[in-house]
C-alpha cells in the first residue's frame, strides 16, 4: 500500500447470510455468541450448586444468557436460551444424581414460566427495534441514492456546457475511487471520494459558453475566467450540507505539486490528498479523450505525459500508481 491512508459499521446479526460467510464469519457470528448464551447458564448453574443448591437466589444468573439470547436471535432464540436454562436448573442436577438441595417440579415450572415470558417479551422488542432499524438504513440508502443521482445530474450539466457529454464526470468519479483503493484509502472513503469528484468541474456552470465551447486556444483573458472555474464550484456547494469533501476537491482539483497550480499555489502535501487523486485522474481522462480545442492522445502518450510530469503537475506516487492501474488494464473506461 503507499503511504497515505484515512480512514467505520455495524455487525450483521448472527445467521444472517451465512450462505456468503467465510469460516471467520460463522466463528464470531455464530458460534461466538451461541457459545456465550451458553457458558452463561452453566455459569449460573455452577454458582447454584456451589453455594448448596436450590433454592437459591442464585438461580437469577440464568437470565443475562436468556436476555443475550433474545437481543441475538430475537423471541426465538430467547425461547430456546429460556427452555435450555430452565432444564440445566431445574431438572438436569436431580436427574444426573448431584449432591445438594433439589426443588421440585412445582418450582422448576415457575422459574421456566419466568425465563420464557422475559425472554419472549425482551425477544419480541429487540426483533421489533431490529425491523425498525432495517426500515429505516433502507430509508437512508434511498435518501443517499436520490443524491448521488442528483449530483450526477448537475455535474453533467457542468460538463454538457464544455463538451457536450457527461461521462468525463462519471469516469473521472470512478479513476478517483480505484485510485484511493490503490492509495489505501478505506472503503467508506473511497465512496465518498468517488461522489464528491464527480462535482469536481460544477464551476464550470459560471463559465461563459464562449470560452468553454472555444474550439481554438484561449486568450490570456479568457484563462483568467476559466481558472475562476474552481473558485465558483466551491461557492456553489458551500451552500449544501455535506459537501465539505466535494468543496475541497472543487477548489484544489488544479493545484500542481510543485506549487504552480491554481487558484492558490499550494505545494506539495497542502493540497489535500483527495484533490491530488482527482488532479491525476482529470487530467490523464482530459488527455486521453476529445476536447473542443484538440484530439485525444493515445494512452502511450498520456502515460508518458504522466511520468514527465511526476513531481511537477502530479503528485509522484500517485503518478506511480495511476500508471500502474492503467498498465494492468484495470482503469474504468479506459480499457
Amino acid at each position: 500500500m503507499a503511504r497515505l491512508s484515512h480512514v467505520a459499521v455495524m455487525p450483521a446479526r448472527p445467521f444472517r447470510m451465512l450462505h456468503r460467510a467465510s469460516a471467520t464469519e460463522v466463528v464470531v457470528n455464530v458460534l461466538l455468541p451461541v457459545a456465550a448464551v451458553v457458558l452463561s447458564a452453566v455459569v449460573a448453574l455452577v454458582a447454584v450448586r456451589a453455594t448448596g443448591g436450590s433454592p437459591n437466589p442464585l438461580n437469577h444468573l440464568g437470565y443475562p444468557g436468556v436476555v443475550l439470547a433474545a437481543y441475538l436471535y430475537g423471541w426465538r432464540g430467547a425461547v430456546l436460551a429460556a427452555a435450555f436454562t430452565s432444564f440445566l436448573l431445574g431438572p438436569f442436577p436431580a436427574l444426573a444424581g448431584w449432591a445438594g438441595g433439589n426443588e421440585g417440579p412445582e418450582a422448576w415450572a415457575i422459574r421456566a414460566s419466568m425465563f420464557l415470558l422475559v425472554g419472549g417479551v425482551t425477544g419480541l422488542l429487540f426483533t421489533r427495534t431490529n425491523h425498525a432499524q432495517d426500515a429505516l438504513r433502507e430509508a437512508i440508502d434511498e435518501v443517499a441514492a436520490g443524491r448521488h443521482d442528483a449530483v450526477i445530474a448537475m455535474a453533467r450539466g457542468a460538463e454538457a456546457k464544455d463538451h457536450n457529454t457527461g461521462e468525463h464526470v462519471v469516469r473521472v468519479g470512478s479513476g478517483a475511487e480505484q485510485l484511493a483503493r490503490e492509495v489505501g484509502l478505506g472503503e467508506s472513503s473511497a465512496i465518498a471520494l468517488r461522489l464528491a469528484a464527480i462535482l469536481h468541474d460544477v464551476g464550470k456552470l459560471h463559465v461563459p459558453d464562449r470560452i468553454l465551447m472555444k474550439p481554438g486556444p484561449l486568450t490570456a483573458e479568457e484563462w483568467d475566467v476559466m481558472r475562476q472555474h474552481t473558485v465558483w464550484g466551491e461557492r456553489i456547494l458551500a451552500n449544501g450540507h455535506g459537501f465539505e469533501l466535494a468543496r475541497r476537491i472543487a477548489r484544489w482539483h488544479h493545484e500542481n505539486f510543485d506549487g504552480t497550480g491554481y487558484p492558490d499555489g499550494l505545494k506539495g502535501e497542502l493540497t489535500p490528498l483527495e484533490a491530488r487523486i482527482v488532479r491525476i485522474v482529470d487530467a490523464f481522462d482530459a488527455m486521453t479523450h476529445d476536447r473542443p480545442y484538440r484530439k485525444a492522445r493515445p494512452v502511450e502518450a498520456a502515460l508518458e505525459e504522466l511520468e514527465r510530469c511526476a513531481g511537477r503537475e502530479f503528485d509522484p506516487e500517485l503518478a506511480r500508481l495511476l500508471v500502474s492501474i492503467i498498465e494492468r488494464g484495470a482503469l474504468d473506461g479506459h480499457e
